[in-house]
């Protein structure tokens, strides 16, 4: 029997116990780590399903990761979920971010390797194989019906930003989760343009460094009040043509917008520019 800690959506402990396979109880959630193995040469690790599984049986995932153990904090979950099913220990892993997504906690690690890269060691009834996805070719990969979507849309935005992304590649973003910080409110001035007001929040993705040797930016539609920090779905790339970066649009969950809303809502700013929406 697996026991893991039962957490309220903010993160702090719950003092109940969760097992697995059993129904988790409306309120509450558990810990899951992942971890985005990097080599030293610049490709990735992706491990495959084992045949036998019940969910997304033989498909691919570039992270290793699993439910934290009954006291684990997400770290030593992440570190052991990473030896298990890998052979890989790594002591220093970087933590992405943590969001909500059903009634689970993801906490994101990355982390970087310089292992013999076939020492890789398989996990029984977890993976059968692996492989090492050059960095050239690892956004494509993650696209292909070969891999796990609902592992896609959380770690692609991580991923695009150590990758040059192609313009057909830019839609794959779509569906994606970030937790964005807000640093420029709705109804805020900004800092360099005071003839220009945010009509909806804008902010920025940590850690997700985009073409512009910054922090990606992104605009939350769909929050009608000035909100400090958001997590959402991009539905859209706006494609500057003329200047070096992409903005992201996220929205919440199960929100829609049309391309000519999200022009409208993001004119403000976007009016300054030649753009083209990506949907």
């Amino acid at each position: 029997m697996e026991i893991w800690d039962a957490y309220y959506s903010d993160g702090s402990l719950a003092g109940k116990d969760l097992v697995r396979g059993e129904k988790i109880p409306d309120g509450l959630f558990h810990l899951v780590s992942e971890v985005i193995l990097e080599h030293t040469d610049g490709s990735f690790l992706a491990m495959q399903r084992d045949f036998s599984k019940s969910n997304y049986p033989g498909l691919y995932e570039i992270t290793a990761g699993g439910s934290a153990l009954k006291g684990e904090t997400p770290i030593e979950c992440a570190q052991r979920e990473l030896f298990e099913e890998t052979g890989i220990k790594c002591s220093k892993l970087n933590l992405l971010e943590t969001h909500l997504d059903g009634q689970c906690i993801y906490s994101v690690f990355s982390a970087v390797t310089g292992c013999d890269k076939l020492s890789v060691k398989l996990q029984e009834g977890e993976t059968v194989s692996y492989k090492w996805i050059p960095k050239n070719e690892v956004v494509s990969f993650l696209c292909s019906d070969n891999y796990v979507d609902i592992n896609r849309k959380r770690v692609l935005p991580y991923i695009s930003s150590k990758t040059d992304l192609q313009m057909t590649e830019l839609s794959c973003l779509i569906g994606c989760i970030v937790k964005v910080v807000v640093d420029r409110p709705l109804g805020s001035v900004h800092p360099s343009h005071k003839d220009i007001v945010y009509e909806v929040n804008y902010g920025y993705v940590k850690g997700i460094i985009a073409t512009d040797s910054e922090e990606q930016d992104v605009y939350i539609l769909g929050a009608t009040v000035p909100v400090k920090e958001f997590t959402g779905r991009i539905i859209a790339v706006i494609h500057r043509k003329d200047d070096i970066e992409n903005k992201w649009v996220a929205a919440p969950e199960n929100m829609h917008f049309t391309k000519d809303e999200i022009i409208s809502m993001t004119n403000f700013q976007e009016q300054f520019f030649d753009t083209e929406i990506i949907l």
